[in-house]
């Protein structure tokens, strides 16, 4: 395992967040979610393709490939413009309990890296992002404006909505099947 479990870096300021936030709303599209099959994940989930709004997001997805280059050095494909994007929004009493969003039904391809962008706009309570790696690990800062980008193989979850919304934006890089 790569010393580096996870990567937090503030990118985005409030007026920032609203307008990506009001640009993922007038661009929203109908796909279906695809949650962990064990896991449970009473969120509300909306989707979005890249084209919409990658004007608008440029820094979180230099940020991503960013991480990779300096700490896990993944083969990952182009992101390409259709690419759809989910927009996760959890409420009081939501959580995402533990899973992996690696992918190991396909026989050409996996998810390599799982890049989150805290987009909400209201205070929140709960909501934490925890990691495994041997032992549960908060992810510290991951606060609105913020991206964290780690390993899509590593155990995580979202903790239950005590007070608030938490908005997130989710893209899974992928890349050629691990050997």
């Amino acid at each position: 395992m790569r010393e580096n479990l996870c990567s937090v870096m503030p990118l985005f300021n409030r007026d920032q967040i609203k307008n990506i936030n009001t640009e993922i709303k007038k661009n929203l599209i109908n796909a279906k979610d695809n949650p962990a099959s064990d896991a449970i994940k009473n969120s509300q989930v909306k989707f979005v393709r890249l084209f919409s709004i990658q004007k608008y997001i440029v820094p979180f997805i230099d940020f991503a490939f960013n991480v990779n280059n300096t700490h896990y050095g993944f083969d990952l494909f182009q992101l390409t413009a259709n690419k759809i994007l989910n927009y996760n929004s959890y409420n009081v009493g939501e959580e995402y309990t533990w899973h992996i969003d690696a992918d190991m039904k396909s026989p050409i391809r996996d998810v390599k890296l799982t890049c989150l962008l805290n987009l909400s706009e209201e205070k929140y309570d709960g909501g934490d992002l925890y990691l495994f790696n041997h032992k549960e690990v908060k992810v510290e800062n991951f606060e609105p404006g913020s991206a964290v980008v780690f390993p899509s193989f590593l155990n995580h979850r979202v903790s239950e909505i005590l007070k608030g919304s938490r908005n997130t934006l989710a893209i899974w890089m992928w890349g050629p099947k691990f050997r």
